[in-house]
């Protein structure tokens, strides 16, 4: 009986030896979609689990590279439809000039500067993209110093105030404690509050109040910009910091903006090992960014 029973397990393992051999020539012909099971021949489950998650890292992989070309194929669509909207605008304007289809030398003019102004939205997008490849590139850096995270932000108020006055909007800053320093690279988070801030005026209609605000919790800061204007609608909040993602295309255009500036932001603080999110509603659209707190030694 024993023999009988030790006859069998060798015949079953020389099965699944059999069967092992099978799946690895399919897996080798590329059908990836594959995993090896064992029940008996415990001498090859080492093998065979180390061979199953090179099969799992190596799916991963795949499909993080078909992300990576859908993302890719979206990113040259965008660029491409943002550009081609001024760009046809400048040709047209500029052909009717060429064409000598104008009444007078102020209409050449009038035509001029729509064709000037489109001009401007088309560098505002480069310079948009090349801020942002920059950031993407896995060889970007951070250029740390020691600063004050209230001073920064007092600076900010300053840097804006005329435009908030324009716009007759007060710039409110209020931190606790009254120095905070912190780890960081000022230049790329001053360009990150300045997306923000610029953000805030651009499509917070109504706002009369732009809160800048820090706070340091146990080993963070917690720095949030508020504005009190026209709240981002729900649907929208899970979607905005995606590149070329806009709440409404037609306010888009009306301001200029190119999509591109919140992505820019989150990219820079998750630099910073940071993270950013927004919460809108009827009385307040905040953005909220939370720095770990490295401490010198």
């Amino acid at each position: 009986m024993a023999v009988s029973i030790n006859v069998a397990v060798k015949t079953y393992q020389q099965y699944e030896v059999h069967k092992v051999e099978k799946l690895l020539e399919t897996i080798a012909g590329g059908q990836l979609d594959q995993s090896i099971d064992l029940t008996v021949n415990k001498k090859l489950q080492g093998i065979v689990n180390s061979i199953n998650l090179l099969i799992s890292n190596t799916n991963q992989h795949i499909e993080e590279q078909k992300r990576s070309e859908k993302s890719k194929d979206e990113l040259i669509t965008n660029v491409s439809h943002d550009i081609r909207t001024p760009l046809t605008s400048i040709i047209g304007y500029l052909g009717l000039i060429e064409s000598n289809n104008y009444q007078d030398i102020e209409q050449i003019l009038k035509y001029t500067h729509v064709a000037y102004k489109k001009s401007l939205e088309m560098q505002n997008l480069v310079n948009s993209l090349f801020e942002y490849a920059n950031v993407q590139h896995a060889t970007s850096k951070l250029n740390l110093t020691h600063f004050d995270m209230v001073q920064m932000l007092e600076q900010l108020s300053a840097d804006f105030e005329l435009e908030a006055n324009k716009r007759n909007i007060k710039i409110i800053v209020d931190s606790k404690p009254k120095k905070i320093m912190m780890n960081g690279d000022t230049e790329k988070l001053g360009r990150t509050f300045n997306n923000l801030i610029t953000n805030a005026f651009k499509y917070g209609a109504g706002a009369t109040e732009l809160y800048l605000s820090a706070t340091k919790k146990k080993n963070e800061v917690v720095v949030t910009v508020a504005n009190n204007g026209r709240p981002i609608p729900k649907e929208s909040l899970p979607n905005l910091f995606e590149r070329f993602y806009r709440v409404e295309d037609s306010r888009s255009k009306k301001t200029g903006g190119t999509g591109l500036g919140l992505a820019i932001a989150k990219s820079m603080i998750e630099m910073h090992g940071g993270t950013i999110t927004a919460t809108s509603d009827k009385k307040l659209t905040s953005f909220t960014i939370h720095f770990p707190l490295i401490s010198e030694e």
